[in-house]
């Protein structure tokens, strides 16, 4: 009892130093099928703001509090023309989730569970990241794109936009459903990091070709704006491949952590004590090779091609203080920290 009074302490510390900040909090998320920005401006206990679905483009506004349990309370909609609402928790265990909302009407009805990312935005000169919306009109794919916004837009933001956009057009492509009435293809964005000199993005992807189980995977763009190239795991890491080994060992400790958790609270759920397993779920011997990586503020997020039983544990997040003996002294991450 003593742990978990602890650990929801720590939550609630945690979740209200994040609110405490003055700058705005970006995050990005999904209601239903329409991918979602929003802005959140944090003073004392209130707290207000707008988000904005990427296909309209029209701020809504935000209002509301955060209490002494650590939940975020937030009305749509300007004065009594109130449209709905969301009520948040931090979520700070699940490497793809910071803020776990139900969006609701303001009746009630209508609740949608919401996951929200924070986006690492820190651009110094006047540039924007902003949503791009593409729809294949042959497959009906959806996708919305980060693309760079400056007043004066230089070869590295525009060979970013070329790149990012060129690889989604590569994967739609790659999509050939049998049937699109039962079908769909969905990709949004979170931004790891973004500042003048480096910007590192995942794309989400949820595949449904009207099979069993719909796909999901990640791919990742990292890109140096200053030379205009994409990033390589040598513009991180020392010669050599040590690191590799860290990395493997974090991961299998990781997902090992991370499915001991979801037992505890299966069994809580169910009201009985949680099953010792004879075996761990994942050793290093049969982690896969990683997939893809990005350079994010918390650490080197890495990505798995699981199987869909375990694409729970597709991404995980590799901190810095662990692979400070192996970065490049001149590398982008000192950038970044």
């Amino acid at each position: 009892m003593f742990r978990l009074t602890l650990l929801a302490l720590l939550t609630f510390s945690l979740f209200s130093l994040a609110l405490s900040q003055t700058a705005p909090r970006i995050y990005r998320g999904a209601i239903g099928d329409k991918h979602i920005e929003m802005r959140l401006n944090i003073a004392g206990s209130q707290v207000d703001g707008t988000y904005f679905y990427d296909q309209f483009k029209q701020d809504i506004k935000l209002e509301g509090t955060y209490d002494s349990k650590g939940e975020l309370s937030l009305n749509e909609g300007a004065g009594k023309k109130k449209t709905g609402k969301f009520v948040c928790k931090a979520e700070p265990e699940a490497p793809d989730t910071d803020l776990e909302c139900e969006w609701s009407r303001v009746d009630g009805t209508g609740k949608r569970m919401v996951y929200l990312v924070e986006q690492w935005i820190q651009f110094k000169s006047g540039t924007e990241l902003i949503a791009k919306v593409i729809v294949d009109q042959k497959t009906k794919a959806f996708a919305s794109i980060p693309q760079l916004k400056a007043p004066l837009m230089t070869d590295g933001m525009n060979g970013f936009n070329r790149l990012v956009e060129s690889q989604l057009q590569a994967a739609i492509k790659a999509f050939q459903p049998e049937s699109v009435a039962n079908s769909s293809f969905d990709t949004n964005y979170n931004v790891l990091m973004g500042n003048d000199e480096v910007v590192s993005v995942e794309m989400v992807e949820y595949l449904d070709v009207g099979g069993a189980h719909p796909n999901s995977r990640f791919w990742t763009v990292n890109y140096n704006l200053k030379t205009n190239k994409p990033l390589s795991l040598n513009d991180v890491f020392r010669e050599g491949d040590e690191y590799k080994a860290v990395i493997a060992e974090f991961a299998a400790k990781d997902i090992n952590r991370r499915t001991e958790q979801m037992d505890r609270q299966e069994a809580r759920r169910s009201n009985r004590q949680p099953e010792k397993r004879d075996e761990p779920v994942m050793s290093v011997d049969q982690l896969p090779e990683m997939d893809t990586w990005g350079v994010s503020q918390k650490g080197l997020a890495v990505y798995f091609d699981f199987p869909h039983v375990m694409a729970v544990f597709d991404k995980t997040i590799v901190p810095w203080g662990l692979l400070t003996r192996y970065l490049r002294a001149d590398g982008v991450v000192p950038l970044v920290k």
